[in-house]
């Protein structure tokens, strides 16, 4: 969005128009309240952290603790520690699963709650 009116988007992927609508709150104090996409107001926190890469981390130590008798999920397990406090978090919409880096964290937002999950799924 860098560069361009915040009400009028280009979608990345797709290179259809989008309209968004910025909240108050995202404009003067880059705090998340309600998603530019689908205007909703449900939104959990994650880790920023490709899950594919934390498998392959998980897999290789596990296969690998057949040869090194173990050590190797050790080591799985401190760079996964490691990442963990290393890697900021991100706010997702339970909604349309908009991501949102680099904004002040909410504190009224948690980490997914699976009930909240399924009921905006059904």
């Amino acid at each position: 969005m860098t560069g361009e009116d915040p009400q009028d988007f280009t979608c990345e992927h797709c290179q259809s128009s989008v309209r968004l609508e910025v909240s108050e709150s995202v404009q003067q104090r880059s705090v998340v309240d309600r998603c530019v996409l689908c205007c909703k107001d449900l939104f959990f926190v994650q880790k920023d952290f490709n899950r594919k890469l934390g498998c392959a981390i998980v897999l290789l130590g596990a296969v690998a603790s057949v040869y090194t008798y173990g050590a190797s999920l050790l080591l799985a397990a401190a760079v996964d520690w490691f990442l963990y406090y290393r890697l900021p978090e991100v706010t997702i919409c339970y909604f349309c699963n908009s991501v949102y880096r680099g904004y002040t964290p909410n504190p009224k937002h948690k980490g997914y709650d699976l009930n909240i999950g399924e009921l905006v799924e059904s």
